[in-house]
């Protein structure tokens, strides 16, 4: 269709200048298979949340790449929370984001101002429960997407736009099969939603009017709760925010995990339809200890990665070997076992189907 379709609407004229505008440009997305108009416009630009210190930041300019170049459609104010940012590494996002045509807004973060205890923070540390204060720290910005940076995006993002979030506070993918046991130590239902962190949609708004980042800080900093909370600030939410979390399709939260052969990882829910949502995957995320920048990450769609890092002013930039690291002779060893199950000549439970 020509866009041009968009400006010969007929015009109401019964109507303002303004609004007779957004009606013609309603109409015109509608026609190009935009499903909730309203939210699309309301969103413009979409807010995105990354959370990184000083080492994670070409990470970062990664991930935006793979975002950028998979929405070119779209408009980004792109958020960063940080505690030690270099003036040098600031200056270099700045020239890249910019020179795709967004915007870039950093905040450094003392944690000394914040509620959080870092004790209680879980495996991740404290720099993900940041997250938290976004309502905050950003105070004009309703909707807003945090994402980890060890994802890729190989897809658009629009379809989060239009998600209603009328009633809820927060829009996550759910977790891998092992969430029943999150549940369980949360004391959750069986049958209650518990989503991951690494990509939530905020209805910043509604955040704030409810005041959830003061609930999350009265159930992080409860004394009885210091021994439930495992997973930081992905725990908290899942309770404070139960009942209000939208859910978000499997494919905006794909981990490098439902890819391997034994298929334990997959969400029970999505078992018989996982195939379709390894072809649709719209964000992958590397999950695993072993990042996909490391020499020894056997996970092949780290080539994903390395893909959207020669996009970034860091490209080239290598990271040597994991602390999994065994040393060449296993390295070696688990290479013929990813042949043998490419061969289809031997099946191995911990290797990759792609």
């Amino acid at each position: 269709m020509n866009i041009l379709w968009i400006f010969d609407q007929p015009i109401d004229e019964n109507k303002g200048g303004t609004e007779r505008v957004t009606t013609v440009i309603q109409k015109g997305l509608s026609s190009l298979g935009f499903t909730n108009i309203d939210n699309l416009m309301k969103h413009k630009p979409m807010h995105l949340l990354f959370i990184t210190n000083n080492a994670y930041v070409p990470h970062v300019a990664t991930m935006l790449a793979s975002v950028f170049e998979n929405n070119k459609d779209m408009e980004f104010c792109v958020h960063v929370m940080t505690t030690d940012m270099t003036e040098d590494n600031h200056q270099v996002l700045q020239s890249f984001v910019e020179g795709y045509h967004h915007q870039l807004d950093v905040k450094k973060i003392s944690l000394d101002e914040l509620d959080i205890n870092p004790d209680v923070c879980g495996k991740w540390g404290v720099f993900p429960s940041l997250k938290l204060y976004a309502a905050d720290f950003f105070p004009d910005v309703d909707y807003m997407l945090y994402l980890d940076a060890d994802m890729i995006c190989l897809g658009s993002l629009t379809p989060i736009l239009e998600t209603d979030m009328s009633d809820s506070y927060i829009a996550m993918v759910t977790d891998e099969a092992d969430s029943i046991k999150h549940k369980q130590r949360l004391g959750l239902p069986d049958d209650a939603f518990y989503g991951c962190a690494g990509l939530v949609w905020f209805n910043v708004k509604l955040w704030r009017e409810k005041r959830i980042r003061q609930k999350s800080m009265d159930f992080y900093n409860a004394p009885q709760n210091r021994d439930i909370i495992r997973w930081g600030e992905q725990d908290v939410m899942n309770v404070v925010c139960q009942g209000h979390i939208r859910e978000l399709s499997l494919e905006y939260n794909m981990m490098s995990i439902y890819w391997l052969h034994h298929h334990r990882g997959v969400p029970k829910k999505y078992i018989t339809t996982i195939e379709q949502h390894k072809r649709d995957a719209v964000i992958i995320h590397y999950i695993d200890s072993c990042k996909p920048w490391f020499k020894d990450c056997r996970f092949p769609y780290a080539r994903y990665y390395w893909h959207y890092q020669t996009l970034t002013p860091w490209r080239g930039k290598q990271y040597g070997y994991s602390s999994n690291y065994e040393g060449l002779w296993i390295y070696l060893k688990n290479t013929v076992k990813i042949v043998l199950h490419r061969l289809k000549l031997k099946e191995f439970d911990y290797a990759y189907d792609c």
